[in-house]
């Protein structure tokens, strides 16, 4: 009798661990775990900290582009004067890799000086504990011909 019992926990534990591991949210929790991975951010256009992050990049592009340490490849596919730099409108999406610190990859809107949108890929870094965040690139978004 006490062997049956014992039997009957095992399969108990076992069918617990399976439910365990094939839930959604498990399942979630073990993508999100990939060290090096991407992973999508969620809620955007009400993330504050990834709104402020995308006007960093605009903010950093312009001096950048008023500074002879600017980017002029990615500047002269602007077309943009860079008396009347861009102005930053919304990160429309973004993603985050866990490196040594975060990089993040966002797609953001800005306004042109002759009032047009664009769309901009960024990339940037950050190392809280070093203070220290970085932008890797800012380059327009080609739109493809139809």
């Amino acid at each position: 009798m006490a062997a049956m019992s014992k039997v009957s926990l095992v399969f108990s534990l076992l069918g617990f661990l399976v439910i365990a591991v094939m839930t959604p949210s498990a399942n979630a929790l073990r993508k999100s775990l990939v060290l090096g991975g991407k992973s999508d951010v969620a809620n955007v256009k009400a993330n504050r900290e990834i709104q402020e992050l995308g006007r960093y990049c605009v903010e950093q592009f312009n001096q950048r582009g008023q500074s002879e340490e600017g980017n002029v490849e990615s500047i002269a596919k602007t077309d943009t004067d860079m008396s009347n730099p861009l102005r930053f409108s919304r990160v429309v999406s973004a993603q985050k890799q866990v490196v040594a610190g975060t990089k993040y990859y966002l797609r953001i809107e800005v306004t042109q000086p002759n009032g047009s949108t664009r769309m901009f890929d960024s990339v940037v870094v950050i190392q809280p504990w070093l203070h220290s965040k970085q932008l890797l690139g800012f380059t327009p978004v080609v739109s493809p011909i139809y």
